[in-house]
């Protein structure tokens, strides 16, 4: 299994996934032009996938959803929660939304050869997911938009041999950041994204001793910088003892292919 975060960040993030004989996207917030542009950057084809996993509605995770679903035909999967509310937005915007394939949360399902899990998390929408995907060979969990590591998703976490986890805003940062108060509170709480403390404890306390590669992802462009999400993340895996590939997710190009 391999892996490219072809975006991160409150402008828009997509993940390309390769295993068990299927190619996959895992969210698609950023246009369909972007999209197309980036999957050809890492020499994937847009009209070879099979599939697109979608964590949870907001437009930073389903901005091309539509349109590359209907230029690609590209079959579309999500909980029922969320696909009722991108079928709305997607009338409300004068387009028709895509068919979906409906999943069950927290009931892990057969594409191919992997088994994708959606592991329930706590965020301000309908019915937000995580995902796990296992081809028998390694597990990649794949978690952001968090408003906490509940006791469901430091589970998942536990069993990964690779993580896209999510590492949002340094906290003085976001204090101190000007922005009204409600925004703040409503990142910084248990609906809203973890910080970096929190990505920090979240694998101090739950990481696997196998983890092979640890991507840090959904970085705030105000509230974080790479620098210091990399710093405290590093501090909390030697603290473990563990030493896994470290690595950045950004927002406008998209990472190498890490494999899994």
């Amino acid at each position: 299994m391999r892996l490219s975060v072809l975006a991160s960040g409150s402008k828009g993030n997509a993940t390309y996934v390769e295993g068990g004989g299927v190619r996959l996207l895992i969210d698609a917030g950023i246009s369909c032009r972007d999209l197309e542009k980036r999957l050809a950057a890492v020499g994937a084809d847009p009209d070879g996938l099979d599939a697109i996993l979608i964590t949870h509605e907001h437009v930073d995770h389903v901005r091309g959803l539509a349109r590359f679903a209907e230029r690609h035909g590209t079959p579309v999967f999500a909980n029922e929660g969320t696909a009722a509310v991108v079928e709305r937005q997607c009338r409300l915007d004068g387009r028709e939304p895509p068919p979906f394939t409906l999943f069950e949360s927290r009931v892990p399902f057969a594409l191919g050869g992997l088994t994708v899990t959606p592991v329930r998390t706590s965020h301000d929408t309908a019915e937000p997911v995580a995902y796990t995907l296992d081809d028998g060979a390694a597990r990649l969990g794949y978690f952001t938009d968090l408003g906490f590591v509940s006791d469901e998703v430091a589970a998942a976490l536990a069993a990964c041999d690779a993580l896209v986890l999510e590492s949002n805003h340094d906290r003085t940062m976001l204090r101190c950041s000007g922005r009204p108060f409600a925004l703040i509170s409503r990142i910084a709480g248990d609906s809203g994204h973890l910080s970096n403390d929190q990505a920090c404890e979240a694998v101090a306390r739950c990481a696997s001793p196998s983890l092979r590669a640890l991507i840090l992802a959904h970085l705030s462009e105000e509230c974080n910088q790479p620098d210091v999400a990399r710093a405290c993340m590093a501090r909390a895996l030697k603290a473990r003892g563990l030493a896994p590939l470290l690595a950045v997710a950004e927002q406008s190009v998209p990472l190498p292919f890490l494999e899994v």
